[in-house]
């Protein structure tokens, strides 16, 4: 049998081996992570073809996740239906809890699909350099929303702009905190629950790799996870697993499941 240490550096080898795999791919991958997350959820006894197509499903159904977490299971379950996806009152339902915790947990999460763009960052002036022109004022004044543009007249103030209007727009954030949101450290709430989809995946990669002893399974298996995989990485690690299992899905569930099946036939 295999030690700890032999079983975390075979982890850590195929984090690394991931990273390699998969980095390059996520440039062009516009889902956030939490899309990911519940791209596991939706994997769950399923094909990766209908996985697909149940994340599309939703997609066209509701604005984004957070809308997810807050309508009824029975129209999360009607979208998932229209596609055939299997058990999909429970994987609605596994969703609107899922989505709820991350909503709980973080304060800063992306719930959009996918991720959000990070605002061109405006220079400030170097020493000894030139503010903007007053030309370059006057071609932004000329844009600006007053009554003249189509708002209702102000009886006292001539020229009135209405601010409910200008602050209902949308309001660039800060850079940092972008990044932030979009952090695959989200990805720690796979490691809070062994019942979880997302946690699932991860054991069923584990298994397929044969980093962790296939007799684990449940809290158990999630306790033994957690001292396997890289302890500072570990929700990178995560992220990446879930990665592996979007690539590799057929191999990996069959791998699984070929060693669960052993496991149970030898404890008879």
């Amino acid at each position: 049998m295999a030690t700890l240490r032999e079983l975390q550096t075979k982890a850590r080898k195929a984090y690394t081996k991931w990273k390699k795999d998969y980095s390059k791919g996520l440039e062009k991958d516009p889902r956030s992570p939490v899309s990911h997350l519940c791209f596991s959820i939706l994997l769950r006894n399923n094909s990766i073809t209908n996985t697909k197509q149940a994340e599309q499903a939703l997609r066209d159904r509701f604005v984004d996740w957070n809308e997810i977490r807050v309508s009824p299971i029975a129209e999360v379950r009607d979208a998932l239906e229209a596609v055939g996806t299997p058990h999909a009152e429970q994987k609605a339902y596994a969703l609107r809890r899922f989505l709820r915790d991350v909503f709980s947990k973080f304060t800063k999460t992306n719930l959009y699909f996918d991720l959000m763009e990070v605002p061109e960052v405006v220079p400030e002036l170097a020493p000894g350099e030139e503010p903007a022109s007053d030309d370059d004022d006057d071609e932004d004044a000329e844009e600006a929303v007053t009554r003249e543009s189509g708002l209702p007249d102000h009886p006292e103030i001539p020229g009135y702009v209405d601010m409910r209007r200008i602050m209902d727009q949308p309001m660039p954030l800060d850079p940092k905190l972008i990044n932030e949101k979009n952090s695959v450290g989200v990805c720690s709430v796979a490691w809070d629950d062994a019942e979880r989809g997302p946690f699932s995946l991860l054991w069923r990669v584990a298994l397929a790799e044969g980093y962790i002893e296939p007799e684990y399974e449940g809290v158990e298996a999630l306790q033994r996870l957690r001292q396997i995989a890289p302890e500072k990485e570990r929700d990178e690690f995560a992220f990446y697993s879930i990665l592996h299992a979007e690539h590799q899905w057929p191999k990996i569930s069959k791998a699984a499941e070929k060693l669960r099946k052993k496991v149970a036939k030898t404890a008879k």
